[in-house]
């Protein structure tokens, strides 16, 4: 017995949902290394409690209860979608793997969509306001000690090095050391192969200027971990990353994941104009974390 349209399309939706998602994942994810996930319940979240927590002290006759300041951090979510139409005539025609390849490829800009928005934070972090009020990148003042996690230096052993003593030296805004220790370099594809040799090179990066100079070991090697984004697009700008604290760079918050929808042969736009649509929609936005976890140089 032959297929009727409504069985073809009955099919068509699981089909279309398992090349999206398997797509989406098999993309990896880049924003995982640079954000922080937080689920939302709301529209907007508050994240007051961005500041410094208190810290270890010894039990003598009471608690000693910290005074934290209060940020006034929010976060609203976006509501994001992306759709494709599908002529009726075409599913009649059983023409699935062309409507497969479109759905695989609704499923990597979702995934890339993500790393857009989270590796766009870096680069706007030198203007845009973080929940102290400061640009993410620069100085910034917290109970009297002001620091910073910003550079201008093009990337280079000297500068790198000197990121790297900068951001293990940060405080909190009790004057106590953070404990930050940068785990990753981030770059543009235009620093990529300067960023390779200053990361895996045996010997001292830097070029020799004297031809009895003698070739130093290169205390970089094998130091951080890089990452080369492509949504990176001022060519000159470096990131040096804490990776591996509870609040990183990045909070990358999440009210509804991706979904995957279908208007088919029953909706109006079936019957009336014989279109069927599929499409994808979620609701999330990406903020700032803690500055500390971070430093930016706009070379």
């Amino acid at each position: 017995m032959p297929m009727t349209t409504g069985d073809i399309s009955a099919l068509l939706l699981p089909g279309l949902k398992t090349a999206f998602f398997g797509t989406f994942e098999e993309m990896g994810h880049q924003y995982q290394d640079i954000s922080t996930l937080i689920p939302s319940d709301k529209d907007t979240e508050h994240y007051a409690w961005l500041g410094a927590l208190p810290g270890v002290n010894e039990f003598l006759d009471e608690r000693r209860v910290g005074d934290l300041k209060e940020y006034e951090y929010f976060i609203r979510n976006k509501t994001w979608e992306s759709t494709i139409s599908v002529d009726r005539a075409a599913i009649e025609d059983d023409q699935y793997g062309q409507l497969a390849i479109r759905a695989k490829q609704m499923g990597a800009s979702g995934a890339q969509h993500l790393d857009l928005l989270t590796y766009g934070m870096l680069e706007g972090g030198f203007v845009n306001p973080c929940f102290d009020g400061a640009a993410f990148f620069g100085p910034h003042t917290q109970g009297g000690i002001t620091q910073a996690n910003s550079g201008a230096d093009a990337l280079s052993a000297a500068s790198l090095q000197a990121a790297i003593t900068k951001m293990m030296r940060f405080q909190d805004d009790q004057g106590r050391p953070m404990g930050v220790i940068p785990d990753k370099l981030v770059v543009s594809p235009e620093n990529f192969f300067e960023a390779t040799v200053l990361l895996n090179s045996a010997f001292y990066p830097d070029l020799v200027t004297t031809a009895s100079q003698d070739l130093a070991m290169n205390p970089l090697k094998g130091l951080l971990s890089l990452t080369v984004s492509p949504y990176l697009t001022a060519p000159g700008h470096w990131y040096l990353l804490d990776t591996k604290r509870v609040v990183k760079a990045v909070i990358l918050q999440m009210r509804k994941d991706f979904e995957f929808e279908a208007l088919e042969q029953n909706s109006e736009t079936g019957f009336l104009k014989d279109v069927f649509y599929y499409g994808v929609r979620a609701r999330y936005n990406a903020g700032y974390g803690d500055w500390r976890a971070a430093f930016g140089s706009a070379a």
